[in-house]
């Protein structure tokens, strides 16, 4: 009997040494090699990441990882799409600052990283909030925010005033998961990309700009290169070829704003105004040829809508509003942008400006 145990342990041996390799060499979702919180603590003394867009990588744990593991919180913080990930330092005069942006954020990404700041106890000083006019359209919300589930909730909790002890200690684990290293489930992801030799591999640099998409120590980003020097007239091809198929991102099957939405937002600038943060709210402007699309367009005109809403907001509350999905009063062109929605960085300080100011 014993020689059966130990022949059958030789033989299943190279399986799980196999696995084990597989699952360790590719590690799709940052577990084992690598994990968020070791990236984090990179970020943290100043490295800038390359690597993580071509390792298709969750920026919601890399974002909790970096939060939680701040020990002085920035002065500044920009939260919103990826529509603000090219505000950096440099734009607010100050090295003590974060950006906070998340790829396709709803309005439940914004509960979720003010529900990591508020668990932590780590507001900052100051927080710009990017308002897409997509924000309030439930139509197009995704699932993405559910890897910050229990911050959300802790967030959404709080502010209806319902927040009870068992639930007063959200977590996200970010670390290494050795249990993994021999999961089946992850074998059978891993191992599907090994033929396009796809992995989760980043490296780390001092460089602000290099060939391939960068997050910064202050989690801005740097586009690839062959974002920076596209062609003005294939980002005018990419819009026109929106505009016929009848698509502004995320702005399809928007009949009205939503309520709850809105009063979740309202809520929450109630919530930062009341824990003493300076609230300000930032409007990122469409490309005049997508802009005029949208005043010509009936289907789009709650675009203009959702300004003139958070504009109220802005005066209601006493914040202040910088920026506009119009384009002009930034003076933006066809040139200044990547594509069809994001601006290029060497424009994006032109975007801010102030359209009302605090009381």
């Amino acid at each position: 009997m014993m020689q059966k145990w130990v022949k059958a342990a030789l033989f299943l041996l190279p399986l799980f040494l196999f696995i084990g390799w597989v699952n360790w060499y590719v590690d799709s979702y940052a577990l084992l090699r690598v994990t968020y919180d070791e990236i984090a603590a990179q970020m943290a003394a100043g490295k800038h990441v390359e690597g993580l867009e071509d390792s298709d990588y969750n920026d919601r744990n890399l974002l909790a990882a970096r939060l939680k593991g701040m020990e002085d919180m920035p002065q500044v913080m920009v939260l919103g799409s990826s529509r603000v990930y090219t505000f950096d330092h440099t734009m607010f005069g100050t090295d003590s600052f974060y950006n906070a942006g998340l790829s396709e954020a709803t309005i439940y990404d914004l509960l979720a990283v003010t529900g990591i700041l508020s668990a932590e106890e780590k507001l900052p000083e100051t927080v710009v909030i990017g308002v897409d006019a997509f924000l309030f359209n439930k139509s197009h919300d995704n699932e993405k925010w559910k890897e910050l589930e229990s911050y959300a909730n802790y967030m959404s909790l709080t502010l209806d005033g319902k927040l009870s002890p068992e639930l007063a200690n959200p977590h996200k684990d970010t670390g290494r998961e050795l249990f993994k290293a021999l999961s089946l489930d992850y074998f059978r992801y891993n191992v599907t990309l090994l033929p396009d030799r796809k992995r989760f591999a980043v490296s780390y640099t001092d460089d602000w700009e290099t060939e391939g998409y960068l997050k910064h120590a202050d989690g801005s980003v740097s586009y690839q290169r062959a974002l920076r020097e596209v062609d003005a007239a294939d980002v005018e091809e990419m819009t026109r070829q929106s505009m016929e198929e009848h698509v502004v991102y995320r702005m399809t099957d928007y009949a009205e704003i939503d309520e709850r939405h809105f009063l979740r937002l309202l809520a929450l600038v109630d919530y930062l105004l009341g824990a003493g943060v300076e609230v300000i709210l930032y409007l990122p402007p469409y490309s005049p040829m997508m802009y005029n699309y949208i005043e010509s367009e009936e289907a789009f005109q709650i675009t203009l809508e959702v300004e003139e809403k958070v504009k109220n907001l802005a005066v209601e509350k006493g914040i202040a509003l910088y920026g506009s999905y119009d384009p002009a009063g930034c003076g933006l062109a066809m040139t200044d942008l990547y594509d069809v929605y994001h601006v290029k960085t060497e424009k994006t300080a032109d975007t801010y400006y102030p359209v009302i100011l605090a009381k």
